[in-house]
């Protein structure tokens, strides 16, 4: 399974933020990306970690549709 960040609507965002409040914890809050993963051979693995190193981010390759 894989999990993006979620868009969460105000009126649901204010209680995620009244209960971080609460527990005095900052949460955070992901929605499921209906997706495979791709298998990739080690160039195309290294090719893809260098990208990463270069732009700070996780990149994840998946099945096309």
């Amino acid at each position: 399974m894989l999990y993006s960040l979620s868009n969460v609507p105000a009126d649901k965002l204010a209680e995620i933020q009244a209960i971080e409040a609460e527990i005095g914890q900052p949460l955070l809050a992901f929605t499921e990306v209906k997706a495979e993963p791709a298998r990739l051979d080690r160039d195309k693995l290294a090719k893809i970690r260098a990208l990463e190193e270069n732009l700070g981010v996780v990149l994840v390759a998946v099945k096309p549709d």
